[in-house]
């Protein structure tokens, strides 16, 4: 059976032991940094294809959401870009706003509201679902910091909507997305998911848990212990450059 709660590890050995238990999983060091040189490659403005197919590019002008499609034999590799704009950031910083995710009224389940909206924009999720072809076995997504937030939700949804096929998600710098009801429930859908987190970076910490949001996921901290608290840590913790340094000494 899928884990349901999410768990912390403190080293790929142990988290992969534990996977390994649950059910296969092609998920191992090499493929993490694999997803993160993803994530990174999404705030460039030219991709390289290399050895998959890119499918899609797509920077949309209304809520500046980025994202990348490739496509190797039968697996779609989704990669979100963090923020990257004045107006990205209008969308993560609206953290008192919880909203149910597709109407439901009866759902307990709630998200931050910046962060569905932005996906379900014209150009966005509507634009990813079309890509999801009988043809497509597996999907793997990734993304940093408003990225990695938006690769969640995209996960989710599709798969409530494509159940039928194999998901895996590594996310880096995280922030937390929706309430607990949020996370119980995609923890049972897409329980292979991997929050990579540096120590020290601050965004991994909003919205804040006594608001009411949680974190999804098996968390792998990464990087040195620090000394002083979170909030003194500076930005520096949050830069892909430091997850990549940091994630080889894991």
């Amino acid at each position: 059976m899928p884990f349901q709660k999410a768990k912390d590890f403190s080293g790929l050995k142990e988290f992969f032991a534990h996977i390994d238990n649950r059910g296969e999983t092609r998920l191992n060091k090499i493929k993490i940094i694999k997803m993160l040189e993803y994530s990174g490659l999404s705030y460039n403005d030219v991709q390289p294809e290399g050895n998959q197919q890119l499918l899609c590019s797509i920077n949309d002008v209304e809520t500046d959401v980025c994202y990348h499609i490739r496509k190797q034999e039968s697996t779609l590799i989704i990669a979100f870009r963090g923020s990257d704009s004045k107006k990205d950031w209008s969308f993560n910083l609206d953290f008192c706003k919880k909203v149910i995710p597709y109407g439901n009224l009866k759902s307990k389940i709630k998200v931050h509201s910046g962060f569905i909206n932005a996906y379900k924009s014209k150009n966005v999720r509507n634009n990813i679902l079309k890509f999801v072809t009988d043809k497509i076995d597996r999907i793997e997504l990734t993304g940093h910091s408003y990225g990695a937030a938006l690769a969640i939700i995209c996960a989710v949804d599709l798969q409530y909507n494509f159940s039928n096929k194999d998901y895996e998600v590594v996310v880096f710098g995280c922030p937390r997305v929706g309430n607990k009801a949020f996370k119980e429930s995609y923890n049972k859908r897409v329980f292979k998911t991997v929050r990579v987190e540096n120590r020290g970076d601050i965004v991994t910490k909003v919205p804040l848990f006594l608001m009411g949001y949680r974190h999804v996921g098996a968390r792998l901290l990464i990087g040195k212990r620090k000394i002083f608290p979170f909030f003194l840590c500076g930005k520096n913790n949050h830069l892909l450059q430091e997850y990549y340094s940091n994630i080889w000494d894991v």
